[in-house]
Formats: structure tokens, C-alpha cells, sequence
């Protein structure tokens, strides 16, 4: 255990990193279609996303595993300087493919600086402090990732889209400066082996599913070969990790964990936690702008009641943790979040900005509440030694769960506005200010319902999957959190 003065150090440090990185996952939500306009590649620009949450996704488990092997501290100076190193060569991209590559590369930092960051917590606080500091730790997360889209917007209108890549270098700096000077590690040294195969296949399945999403609908056709064989590939792709994961020494995400109740729910939990937070940052926005209407700044603006709900939640989970368990914490946040979705699935032409934000308030206090034992019921259910890729286990089904979600979500909505105005509709026109200025008011009026039919559609598919999060929470075992905590000796110590 660290003295208190340094702790409060290294836990600023922590939080500076997780904040960066998960502000840049959704800031460039509002810088990202001025950059395509002037690099050139409009009818890709969703690879600007997807190749960020490829790989900082399909990352998260090796790092996690890294911080097991070779010290946290040293996995987190690798981190940071990738995330750094991709925002500094995005910022200086001349053109669509460059950036495309470049937001990989800051990806596969993105993928270690988080879980990373939450494992250090897990390390430096005990098992009282823990649900206290991570609920503080969460509302950061929750916090950075919805107010990226608003700050986005602003620091793209008043300096360039490049700055919201050029931002991150100091202050990531910053934050591996604080953590080398006072977190002190005694990392054991072991013997290790990385499961390469296994990260390359996983990288794979997922590669070539998004392929096929973000392709299949309007390139390529469901039915076309390619979509197909893309399809294929991702299923061989998937198996060969499973059968490389039952069978290497160091697996990067070991499956065994998943035989524990808590983890498996968890886990679960997670995948539905990062549907709904990526597919609410992407197409609530597109709804204010699209047809509510309004700038890029109004589109962030909407989601500001999560930034409301979602700490103070947090916090009052953190706190009553202890006493009432992961079950109950979860199950109210799950009601919450069900009954905040199903106001977002009654929006129509005629619904108000206020009506959406108070679903928005509502979802929020859901994040804040269910977040908080789908982490820390991961955390606490192994021993020190695992606790890092378990830990990242966390980022990593919330990620995956938001970047297929996103992707599928897209083809729903392309295919409810084929239907509605027709397959030759084009939705930049009225997401654009000046563009929509210029239409006509039959034309206006045409591309307005077909939006709000799609998106509706979206917003119904996300109140489902808010009710199956809802039954994945009653699977919640009973029972105190230190009935469900992993005991070992160095968990004693500290």
C-alpha cells in the first residue's frame, strides 16, 4: 500500500489517462466529418471509427495480460506512448488512407491505457476502498465518453479538426510523468509466453464481421458472395481463437474464467453496457441534428443529462455497493436503463429536444448503477495475479459489444430509409447545416421522416436489447460482495 499523498498522485495520473482515452473515442464524432471533407473518402468514413475500435478492442485482453506478466507500470508507459504516438500522426494526416491507419495505431493504445489504468486501482486500494474509488473512476469513463461529442464540436469550430488529436500529447505527457515518479511496483518476473494467435485471430473475426457490416447493405448486397465469404471468414476466424484459447499455456483471455458465475454474468453485462452507451453516442446526435435540426454543438448537447445521471449514480453505487450487493445494484440500474429506452423508443418527427433529454437523464442514472458491478464483481473474483486481464475483460466486451453494435445498427437504419424514401436517399444532405439550408421543403420534409423512421427503428432495437440486459441481471448470483471476493495472500496484505 502506497502512502496517502502519493496514492491521491497516482490515482490523478490514472484518471488523467482514462479520461483522454476515453474522450478521444467519441470527440472525433464531431471533428471527423470536417476531416473527411478536406482529406477526401466521404463513402468511408465509418473506417475513421472502426479501425479506432478494432483495434482497442481486439487489444484490451493483451494488455491486460502484459500488466499480469511484465508490471503495470511498464505496460502503461507502451500504452501511452501508442495513443500519443497515433494522435500525433493523426494530426498530421494528408490524407483519408493515412488517417484511417493512424487511428488504428492510436487504438492499440487505447486498447491498454484503460484496462491498464482500472487493474493499477485495483492494486493500490483495498477491497473497502474499491467500490468508492471505481464508482469515481466509472464516472470519468461514463462522463468523458458522452462529453467528447460536445467537445468535439467546440474545439472544431473554433480551431481545426486536427486539434482534437494534438490535445492529447501533453497532457498524456503529463500523466506518464505522475506515474513513473511516484507509483511504486515490485512486479514479479516470470516466464511468459504471449498468445499471438490468439490476438490475431480475434482481430481477424472481428475485422472481417465489421467488413461485412459496415459493406454488406450498401456495397456489396447481403446476398453478394463477398458479404457471404466475409461472413464465413469471421465464423473460421472466431473458432480458430477458440481452439487456440483452450490451448495456450497463456491464453490472452483465459475462457476459464468464464466458468465463474459472476464473470460469465459480468461479462454479459458489459457487452450490453457498450451497446447502449457507442449506439446512443452515434445516433441520438444524428437525431437532434438530423431532424430535430441544429448544429453539431446542439447534437452534443443532448447528451449532456447523462453526464448528470451517470457520476452521481456512480457514486452512490461505489458507496452502497458493500451493503446491498451486485445483484440489487445491477437490477436497479437495468430498470432504470429499460424504462429510459423505452422513452427514447417513442421518438417521432413530433418529439421534443427536452423529451429526449430527459430519457437521456433516466439511461444515465441506468449506466451509472449497473456499470459499477459489472466491474467490480470482475475485479474482485480472481487473485492478484489475474487481475489484469480479467480486469480488461471489462473494456474489452464493452467495446466489442459497441463496435458491432454500432456497425449493425447502421445497416438496421440504411435499410428502414431505403424503405421509407427510397434506396437513392441521401442523408448528408440534411445532417450537413448548409446542405439542409438548401433543400426544398418537400425535399426537406422526405429526408426528415425517412431519418426518423430509421433511427426509430434503432431506438426500438435498443429498448430490446435494454430488456435482455434487464433478465442478464436477475442471473446475478446472491449473496455480499465479500461472499463473492477472491481471497489470497496478497490480497490480505493489502
Amino acid at each position: 500500500m502506497q502512502p496517502g499523498r502519493e496514492r491521491q498522485l497516482v490515482t490523478t495520473a490514472i484518471l488523467l489517462g482514462m479520461f483522454l482515452a476515453a474522450l478521444e473515442a467519441t470527440a472525433v464524432a464531431a471533428a471527423v466529418p470536417t476531416a473527411v471533407g478536406q482529406l477526401g473518402g466521404v463513402s468511408r468514413y465509418s473506417w475513421v471509427f472502426s479501425a479506432y475500435l478494432l483495434t482497442s478492442t481486439t487489444t484490451v485482453p493483451m494488455f491486460g495480460k502484459l500488466a499480469d506478466l511484465y508490471g503495470r507500470k511498464r505496460t502503461y508507459y507502451g500504452a501511452v506512448f501508442l495513443f500519443l504516438l497515433g494522435s500525433a500522426l493523426c494530426g498530421l494526416a494528408q490524407t483519408f488512407g493515412q488517417l484511417v491507419v493512424f487511428r488504428a495505431i492510436q487504438g492499440l493504445g487505447a486498447g491498454g491505457v484503460m484496462p491498464v489504468a482500472i487493474t493499477l486501482t485495483g492494486d493500490i486500494y483495498t477491497i473497502e476502498e474499491r467500490g468508492r474509488i471505481q464508482g469515481l473512476f466509472s464516472a470519468v469513463w461514463g462522463s468523458a465518453s458522452l462529453l467528447g461529442p460536445l467537445l468535439g464540436g467546440l474545439i472544431t469550430d473554433a480551431l481545426s479538426w486536427r486539434w482534437i488529436f494534438y490535445i492529447n500529447v501533453p497532457f498524456g505527457l503529463v500523466s506518464a510523468w505522475m506515474l513513473h515518479r511516484w507509483l511504486r511496483e515490485e512486479a514479479p518476473r516470470t516466464r511468459h509466453k504471449l498468445d499471438v494467435l490468439g490476438t490475431v485471430s480475434l482481430t481477424a473475426a472481428v475485422t472481417l464481421l465489421l467488413l461485412a457490416l459496415i459493406e454488406g447493405p450498401e456495397a456489396w448486397g447481403w446476398g453478394d458472395p463477398r458479404t457471404l465469404g466475409t461472413l464465413a471468414g469471421a465464423a473460421l476466424a472466431l473458432a480458430v481463437f477458440f481452439w487456440q484459447e483452450r490451448r495456450a499455456p497463456e491464453p490472452m483471455l483465459p475462457l476459464d474464467l468464464f466458468k465463474n458465475r459472476l464473470i460469465a454474468v459480468a461479462s454479459a453485462g458489459n457487452v450490453l453496457i457498450g451497446v447502449l452507451l457507442y449506439s446512443i453516442t452515434a445516433y441520438v446526435p444524428m437525431f437532434s441534428q438530423g431532424v430535430l435540426g441544429g448544429t453539431a454543438v446542439d447534437a452534443g448537447t443532448i447528451l449532456a443529462p447523462i453526464l448528470i445521471g451517470w457520476p452521481i449514480a456512480s457514486v452512490l453505487a461505489g458507496r452502497f455497493l458493500l451493503r446491498l450487493g451486485y445483484r440489487r445494484i445491477s437490477l436497479a440500474g437495468s430498470s432504470l436503463i429499460v424504462a429510459g429506452t423505452l422513452l427514447l423508443a417513442r421518438t417521432g418527427a413530433g418529439t421534443t429536444r427536452i423529451e429526449i433529454m430527459v430519457a437521456m437523464m433516466v439511461i444515465g442514472f441506468g449506466l451509472g448503477f449497473a456499470s459499477m458491478p459489472y466491474l467490480l464483481s470482475v475485479q474482485n473474483a480472481v487473485a492478484w495475479n489475474r487481475r489484469g486481464v480479467a480486469t480488461s475483460s471489462v473494456q474489452f466486451f464493452r467495446s466489442i459489444g459497441g463496435a458491432v453494435a454500432v456497425a449493425a445498427l447502421g445497416a438496421l437504419l440504411n435499410a428502414r430509409m431505403a424503405v421509407t424514401a427510397g434506396p437513392s436517399v441521401d442523408a448528408n444532405a440534411i445532417l450537413d447545416p448548409a446542405l439542409r439550408s438548401r433543400l426544398a421543403p418537400g425535399a426537406l420534409s422526405n429526408l426528415t421522416g425517412a431519418l426518423s423512421g430509421g433511427l426509430h427503428a434503432v431506438f426500438v432495437a435498443l429498448a430490446a436489447l435494454s430488456i435482455a440486459g434487464f433478465f442478464v441481471s436477475l442471473l446475478f448470483p446472491r449473496g455480499s460482495v465479500r461472499e463473492q471476493t477472491h481471497q489470497d495472500s496478497r490480497a490480505a496484505e493489502i
